[in-house]
C-alpha cells in the first residue's frame, strides 16, 4: 500500500464547509425528486397490471363513487389518481390515491441513501460523508499518537498513518498490545486508509470500508438511541393511523394516509437496521472494556488488591529507613 499523502488534520475536519452542506442538500433533494419521477409510472404499471387497474391521472374529471355521477373530482398526476381495480369485472371497485403522500418518505429514503454514497465518493473539499470518514480516520490516529506519544503534533501524526498504512497482521498483534486498540478497530482503520488513499473505482466498489469509520465509532454510538427512539414514534403514528382506519375514520376507498404511515416505519426500521449493523456487537464492547483495562487489572492479577499493595509499599518503605538507618 503506498504512503500517505494526505494531511489529515483532525482540527481541520471538525467543521464542515458552507459548499460541503449545500452540496449535499442538492443532492439530496435532486435524488428525491429524481426517485419521486421514476417511481410514478413503475407505480402505475404495478396497478394496471397486478390488480387490473385502470388509472385515471391526467386531470380528468371522475366521479368520485364508480356507482355513481356524482360529485365529480379532478385529478392529478402528482396529488390524485383515481384507480379503477378488477377493471371491467363484478368486483370493480374505485380507489382515491395521492402519490406525495403515499410515497414521499420511500423517495426521501432511498434519495438519502444515493447523496450518501455520492457525497461519501467526493473528494473531502466537497463531500458531506468524505469528510466525516476523513475526520473519524483523523481523529483515531490522533488518539493512537496520544497513547504512543502522550501528545501528538502533524508530525506523530504522520508517523502513525505510515506505521497502519504499511502494516501487515503481525505488526498490528504488536500494536494492539503497545497502542491498547482492539484488532478488528486496527483493521477497520487499516481498510479505511487504504479506501481513502485509493482511486474511485476501489472506493465506489469498497465504500463499507469507508462508511464503517463513521458509522461504527461515531454515528452507532452518537445517533443509535435516537434512531430507535424515532422508530419507536413510527409504530405510534402507524398504530394510530391503523386504528382509525378501523374505526372507520378514514375510508377503505382513500388508502394514502396508510400507506404513508408504512413508508414512514419502513424508513426509520431502514436506518436502524444500517444503525445496528453498525453498531459493535455486545463481544467486541465487553473485549474494549477489558483492553482499556487491561493494566489495571494485571496489576491487580499480580499484585493482589489496592489495599493489599498500599499495606506491601508501608513495609517495603520501613524497611528502607531502617536499613539507612544501620
Amino acid at each position: 500500500m503506498p504512503n500517505s499523502k494526505k494531511n489529515i488534520t483532525y482540527f481541520e475536519l471538525t467543521e464542515h464547509n458552507t459548499a460541503q452542506i449545500f452540496l449535499f442538500i442538492f443532492l439530496t433533494i435532486s435524488f428525491v425528486i429524481l426517485i419521486f419521477l421514476l417511481m410514478l409510472p413503475f407505480l402505475q404499471m404495478i396497478l394496471e397490471v397486478t390488480l387490473m387497474g385502470k388509472v385515471y391521472n391526467s386531470g380528468e374529471l371522475v366521479s368520485y363513487y364508480i356507482t355513481s355521477k356524482e360529485p365529480l373530482v379532478r385529478t392529478s398526476y402528482f396529488l390524485s389518481w383515481a384507480v379503477d381495480i378488477f377493471h371491467k369485472t363484478p368486483e370493480e371497485s374505485r380507489y382515491w390515491f395521492n402519490p406525495l403522500l403515499s410515497i414521499s418518505f420511500l423517495s426521501l429514503t432511498f434519495g438519502v441513501g444515493l447523496s450518501v454514497i455520492v457525497s461519501a465518493l467526493l473528494p473531502g473539499k466537497y463531500g458531506y460523508i468524505s469528510q466525516k470518514i476523513e475526520r473519524e480516520i483523523a481523529n483515531f490516529i490522533n488518539q493512537i499518537a496520544s497513547e504512543k506519544f502522550g501528545f501528538y503534533t502533524e508530525k506523530e501524526h504522520q508517523i502513525i498513518l505510515q506505521e497502519i498504512s504499511q502494516a501487515d497482521i503481525r505488526n498490528m498483534h504488536l500494536y494492539v498490545d503497545e497502542w491498547k486498540i482492539p484488532l478488528e478497530d486496527l483493521k477497520a482503520l487499516y481498510k479505511a486508509i487504504k479506501w481513502m488513499e485509493s482511486n474511485f473505482m476501489y472506493k465506489l466498489f469498497h465504500l463499507n470500508d469507508g462508511l464503517i469509520m463513521y458509522m461504527r465509532y461515531h454515528f452507532s454510538v452518537k445517533y443509535g438511541n435516537t434512531v430507535l427512539g424515532l422508530v419507536y414514534i413510527g409504530a405510534a403514528v402507524l398504530i394510530i393511523i391503523i386504528g382509525l382506519r378501523g374505526l372507520k375514520f378514514i375510508p377503505p376507498t382513500q388508502p394514502s394516509l396508510v400507506l404513508f404511515a408504512l413508508g414512514l416505519e419502513f424508513s426509520l426500521l431502514i436506518a436502524y437496521a444500517f444503525t445496528l449493523m453498525y453498531t459493535k456487537s455486545e463481544e467486541e464492547g465487553l473485549k474494549d472494556i477489558l483492553s482499556k483495562n487491561s493494566s489495571k487489572q494485571l496489576l491487580g492479577d499480580e499484585f493482589g488488591s489496592s489495599k493489599e499493595i498500599e499495606s506491601l509499599l508501608k513495609v517495603f518503605i520501613k524497611s528502607n529507613k531502617k536499613s539507612s538507618k544501620k
